[in-house]
Protein backbone atom coordinates (compact mmCIF):
# COMPACT_ATOMS: atom_id res chain seq x y z
CA UNK A 1 0.00 0.00 0.00
CA UNK A 2 1.42 3.39 -0.95
CA UNK A 3 1.81 6.13 1.65
CA UNK A 4 -0.77 8.25 -0.20
CA UNK A 5 -3.33 5.43 -0.11
CA UNK A 6 -2.64 4.76 3.57
CA UNK A 7 -3.01 8.45 4.44
CA UNK A 8 -6.35 8.55 2.62
CA UNK A 9 -7.65 5.48 4.44
CA UNK A 10 -6.41 6.75 7.78
CA UNK A 11 -8.24 10.03 7.25
CA UNK A 12 -5.13 12.15 6.82
CA UNK A 13 -5.36 15.13 4.51
CA UNK A 14 -2.72 17.61 3.40
CA UNK A 15 -5.29 20.37 2.98
CA UNK A 16 -7.26 21.55 5.99
CA UNK A 17 -10.56 21.76 4.09
CA UNK A 18 -12.37 19.17 1.99
CA UNK A 19 -15.46 19.48 -0.17
CA UNK A 20 -18.62 17.44 0.34
CA UNK A 21 -17.66 15.28 -2.66
CA UNK A 22 -14.19 14.65 -1.22
CA UNK A 23 -15.71 13.76 2.14
CA UNK A 24 -18.11 11.28 0.49
CA UNK A 25 -15.27 9.73 -1.51
CA UNK A 26 -13.17 9.35 1.63
CA UNK A 27 -16.04 7.65 3.45
CA UNK A 28 -16.58 5.30 0.52
CA UNK A 29 -12.89 4.41 0.50
CA UNK A 30 -12.97 3.78 4.25
CA UNK A 31 -15.96 1.46 4.04
CA UNK A 32 -14.53 -0.45 1.06
CA UNK A 33 -11.26 -0.99 2.92
CA UNK A 34 -12.84 -2.09 6.19
CA UNK A 35 -11.46 1.14 7.69
CA UNK A 36 -14.81 2.91 7.76
CA UNK A 37 -16.53 4.69 10.66
CA UNK A 38 -17.32 2.70 13.78
CA UNK A 39 -21.12 2.28 13.94
CA UNK A 40 -23.17 3.71 16.81
CA UNK A 41 -26.82 3.45 17.88
CA UNK A 42 -29.22 4.92 15.32
CA UNK A 43 -30.40 7.51 17.85
CA UNK A 44 -26.86 8.91 18.11
CA UNK A 45 -25.78 8.63 14.47
CA UNK A 46 -27.14 12.09 13.61
CA UNK A 47 -24.54 13.67 15.91
CA UNK A 48 -21.76 12.48 13.61
CA UNK A 49 -21.21 13.72 10.02
CA UNK A 50 -20.41 10.19 8.79
CA UNK A 51 -23.10 8.51 10.94
CA UNK A 52 -20.43 6.78 13.02
CA UNK A 53 -17.24 7.34 15.01
CA UNK A 54 -14.34 8.33 12.78
CA UNK A 55 -11.29 6.13 13.25
CA UNK A 56 -8.25 8.07 14.41
CA UNK A 57 -10.32 10.84 15.99
CA UNK A 58 -10.10 12.15 19.55
CA UNK A 59 -13.60 12.67 21.00
CA UNK A 60 -14.30 14.69 24.12
CA UNK A 61 -17.20 13.94 26.48
CA UNK A 62 -18.38 16.47 29.07
CA UNK A 63 -21.48 17.10 31.16
CA UNK A 64 -23.14 15.31 34.04
CA UNK A 65 -24.26 12.46 31.73
CA UNK A 66 -20.92 12.05 29.94
CA UNK A 67 -20.32 8.53 31.26
CA UNK A 68 -23.80 7.38 30.24
CA UNK A 69 -23.21 8.86 26.79
CA UNK A 70 -19.87 7.06 26.54
CA UNK A 71 -21.52 3.73 27.35
CA UNK A 72 -24.26 4.43 24.79
CA UNK A 73 -21.61 5.13 22.14
CA UNK A 74 -19.73 1.93 23.02
CA UNK A 75 -22.78 -0.35 23.03
CA UNK A 76 -23.14 -0.98 19.30
CA UNK A 77 -19.44 -1.42 18.42
CA UNK A 78 -18.72 -3.78 21.34
CA UNK A 79 -21.82 -5.81 20.47
CA UNK A 80 -20.56 -6.09 16.89
CA UNK A 81 -17.10 -7.28 17.96
CA UNK A 82 -14.97 -4.23 18.78
CA UNK A 83 -12.95 -4.13 21.99
CA UNK A 84 -12.86 -1.18 24.39
CA UNK A 85 -10.52 -0.12 27.18
CA UNK A 86 -11.48 2.18 30.05
CA UNK A 87 -8.41 3.84 31.52
CA UNK A 88 -8.36 5.34 35.03
CA UNK A 89 -12.14 5.25 35.34
CA UNK A 90 -12.76 3.54 38.73
CA UNK A 91 -16.28 4.98 38.97
CA UNK A 92 -17.41 3.43 35.67
CA UNK A 93 -19.86 0.83 36.97
CA UNK A 94 -19.94 -2.39 34.98
CA UNK A 95 -23.60 -2.95 35.77
CA UNK A 96 -24.38 0.47 34.33
CA UNK A 97 -22.31 -0.33 31.24
CA UNK A 98 -24.25 -3.57 30.80
CA UNK A 99 -27.58 -1.75 31.17
CA UNK A 100 -26.52 0.64 28.41
CA UNK A 101 -25.79 -2.31 26.12
CA UNK A 102 -22.00 -2.58 26.36
CA UNK A 103 -20.71 -6.13 25.75
CA UNK A 104 -18.73 -6.64 28.95
CA UNK A 105 -16.77 -9.57 27.51
CA UNK A 106 -15.03 -7.06 25.24
CA UNK A 107 -14.42 -4.40 27.90
CA UNK A 108 -11.02 -3.98 29.56
CA UNK A 109 -10.50 -1.80 32.65
CA UNK A 110 -6.99 -0.41 33.10
CA UNK A 111 -5.47 1.49 36.01
CA UNK A 112 -2.37 3.44 34.99
CA UNK A 113 -0.14 5.81 36.97
CA UNK A 114 -1.17 9.39 36.35
CA UNK A 115 2.30 10.66 35.39
CA UNK A 116 2.39 11.87 31.81
CA UNK A 117 5.16 9.56 30.65
CA UNK A 118 3.74 6.33 32.09
CA UNK A 119 0.15 7.13 31.16
CA UNK A 120 1.16 7.98 27.60
CA UNK A 121 2.98 4.65 27.28
CA UNK A 122 -0.12 2.81 28.49
CA UNK A 123 -2.45 4.71 26.15
CA UNK A 124 -0.06 4.22 23.24
CA UNK A 125 0.02 0.47 23.81
CA UNK A 126 -3.78 0.32 24.05
CA UNK A 127 -4.49 2.21 20.83
CA UNK A 128 -2.10 -0.15 19.05
CA UNK A 129 -4.37 -3.11 19.71
CA UNK A 130 -7.81 -1.98 20.87
CA UNK A 131 -10.49 -0.32 18.75
CA UNK A 132 -11.89 2.13 21.32
CA UNK A 133 -9.99 3.64 24.24
CA UNK A 134 -11.54 5.94 26.84
CA UNK A 135 -9.58 7.86 29.48
CA UNK A 136 -10.68 10.28 32.18
CA UNK A 137 -8.93 13.65 32.55
CA UNK A 138 -5.53 12.45 31.29
CA UNK A 139 -2.49 14.24 32.64
CA UNK A 140 -0.60 13.98 29.35
CA UNK A 141 1.69 16.68 28.08
CA UNK A 142 0.86 18.16 24.66
CA UNK A 143 3.84 16.30 23.16
CA UNK A 144 2.74 12.95 24.60
CA UNK A 145 -0.85 13.60 23.55
CA UNK A 146 0.29 14.29 19.98
CA UNK A 147 2.20 10.99 19.90
CA UNK A 148 -0.86 9.09 21.12
CA UNK A 149 -3.08 10.84 18.57
CA UNK A 150 -0.64 9.93 15.80
CA UNK A 151 -0.65 6.27 16.84
CA UNK A 152 -4.44 6.24 17.09
CA UNK A 153 -4.65 7.67 13.56
CA UNK A 154 -2.20 5.08 12.21
CA UNK A 155 -4.00 2.16 13.88
CA UNK A 156 -7.54 3.38 13.21
CA UNK A 157 -8.41 3.53 16.91
CA UNK A 158 -11.02 5.84 18.45
CA UNK A 159 -10.07 7.73 21.62
CA UNK A 160 -12.53 9.25 24.08
CA UNK A 161 -11.41 11.81 26.67
CA UNK A 162 -13.82 12.44 29.54
CA UNK A 163 -13.61 15.74 31.38
CA UNK A 164 -10.49 17.89 31.11
CA UNK A 165 -8.72 16.99 27.84
CA UNK A 166 -5.29 17.89 29.19
CA UNK A 167 -2.84 18.08 26.29
CA UNK A 168 -5.18 16.48 23.73
CA UNK A 169 -6.59 18.40 20.79
CA UNK A 170 -10.23 17.34 20.51
CA UNK A 171 -11.62 16.62 17.04
CA UNK A 172 -15.26 16.55 18.16
CA UNK A 173 -16.85 17.24 21.54
CA UNK A 174 -20.05 15.85 23.01
CA UNK A 175 -21.81 17.60 25.87
CA UNK A 176 -24.46 15.53 27.64
CA UNK A 177 -26.73 17.06 30.26
CA UNK A 178 -29.62 15.46 32.12
CA UNK A 179 -33.01 17.16 31.73
CA UNK A 180 -34.87 14.87 34.13
CA UNK A 181 -34.58 11.52 35.89
CA UNK A 182 -37.03 8.63 35.82
CA UNK A 183 -37.70 6.81 39.08
CA UNK A 184 -39.62 3.81 40.40
CA UNK A 185 -38.06 2.47 43.62
CA UNK A 186 -34.76 3.76 42.25
CA UNK A 187 -33.44 5.79 39.33
CA UNK A 188 -33.75 3.62 36.23
CA UNK A 189 -33.19 6.12 33.42
CA UNK A 190 -32.92 9.73 32.42
CA UNK A 191 -33.60 12.00 29.49
CA UNK A 192 -30.42 13.58 28.19
CA UNK A 193 -29.78 16.51 25.84
CA UNK A 194 -26.65 15.92 23.74
CA UNK A 195 -24.87 18.43 21.53
CA UNK A 196 -21.89 17.89 19.25
CA UNK A 197 -19.37 20.54 18.26
CA UNK A 198 -15.76 20.92 17.22
CA UNK A 199 -13.47 21.25 14.27
CA UNK A 200 -14.62 17.94 12.74
CA UNK A 201 -18.36 18.53 13.20
CA UNK A 202 -20.11 20.39 10.42
CA UNK A 203 -23.03 22.60 11.53
CA UNK A 204 -24.82 22.38 14.85
CA UNK A 205 -25.88 18.85 15.82
CA UNK A 206 -27.96 17.87 18.82
CA UNK A 207 -30.48 15.30 20.00
CA UNK A 208 -32.49 14.30 23.04
CA UNK A 209 -32.39 10.65 24.08
CA UNK A 210 -33.29 8.38 26.96
CA UNK A 211 -30.37 6.61 28.61
CA UNK A 212 -30.25 3.69 28.84
CA UNK A 213 -32.63 2.58 26.12
CA UNK A 214 -31.00 3.27 22.74
CA UNK A 215 -31.24 0.92 19.78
Amino acid sequence: MSQTTFDQLAGMRIAGVETGVQFAERMEAHVASGFGPVPVAASLAGLLPSGGLERGYIYGCTGDASLSLLFALLATPTTLGSWCALVNMPNAGLMSAHEHGVALQRLVCVAAPSSSQVLSLALGALVDGIDLVAVSAPACSPADARRIATRAKAQGAVVFVLGNPGGFVIDASFHASTTHWQFTTHAHGRVVDISASGRRVYAHRSCTVQLPGLS
